[in-house]
């Protein structure tokens, strides 16, 4: 075993589960080369519904919305997880747009998204690597096997700050919907900033660097929840009420001077995630 990682997606809805469920299978048997660049959404192919995906809710375009393949980047993240553990380069990661409670702490996630963003990392041991999925009841894990070369690996704990809350609550007036029904598209967030570093001392002889240190940062947009509200068609529908001043927070921040960072491959890609 070279190294193990884990996530947990209790509370999780039907497709979503399936989803990861598909996505694990088709990573479970790859072999990863001596010196490989992994490209997770290579190996994860097509993601449609002809390749066995359902509709589930990803972020795109600055909304929550379903489409095939939602919930995968549970599958990004369990990676990322296995990848750290294992001491493996990280080549491309991305955090999400907005916390999600299936991948805390805040910091260790990465999102995916066909064709970008992708989690991409270097095969470096010098010998194949096997992946292994298995899911346990509400975990899913990823584990590498191959041949251990002496590495130590050291990941610190993630240091969250700067927890900004979102605007209050967006209520839209709509005759989509039966007179006082409400149906919420989003839910709130708060925006914060993760930071956690990242450590590999490779024994003598094993690599062309003696020591791997990266600092991942993350930055999270507070996120704002929106309502629809039905009403009756002589009302005149509004499209941007909030909800009482009583409702309102005020921004704080629990740490006011951010810590120095370390750029992360992948950060300008598009704001699409399989959530």
């Amino acid at each position: 075993m070279v190294g193990t990682g884990s996530s947990r997606f209790a509370g999780s809805p039907a497709n979503r589960r399936h989803n990861i469920n598909v996505g694990a299978k088709a990573l479970h048997g790859l072999l990863i080369k001596p010196g490989e660049e992994f490209s997770l959404l290579k190996a994860l192919g097509e993601i449609t519904g002809e390749t066995g995906y359902l509709p589930e809710l990803v972020i795109k375009d600055n909304k929550t919305i379903p489409e095939f393949g939602g919930g995968l980047c549970q599958i990004g993240t369990t990676l990322f997880r296995t990848v750290l553990a294992s001491g493996l380069p990280v080549t491309a990661r991305r955090n999400h747009s907005y916390r999600v409670s299936y991948y805390e702490p805040a910091g260790t996630d990465a999102t995916i998204y066909d064709p970008a963003p992708d989690f991409r990392f270097i095969n470096d041991t010098g010998n194949y690597i096997l992946i292994q999925s298995r899911i346990v009841q509400d975990d899913l894990y990823f584990d590498f096997w191959g041949v251990r070369d002496g590495r130590l690996v050291t990941t610190t704990t993630p240091v969250i700050y700067n927890i900004v809350k979102p605007e209050p609550t967006k209520i839209i007036e709509t005759t989509d919907l039966a007179p006082g029904e409400k149906k919420c598209t989003e839910s709130s967030h708060n925006g914060a900033d993760a930071y956690f570093d990242y450590t590999v001392v490779y024994p003598e002889g094993a690599t062309t660097t003696s020591v791997q240190e990266r600092r991942f940062s993350s930055h999270y947009v507070p996120w704002q929840a929106v309502c629809l509200v039905g009403v009756t068609a002589t009302s005149t529908p509004a499209t941007d009420n909030t909800d009482s001043p009583a409702d309102s927070v005020a921004t704080s921040t629990s740490q006011t001077t951010p810590p120095s960072e370390t750029a992360v491959s992948g950060e300008t890609a598009p704001d699409s995630s399989s959530n």
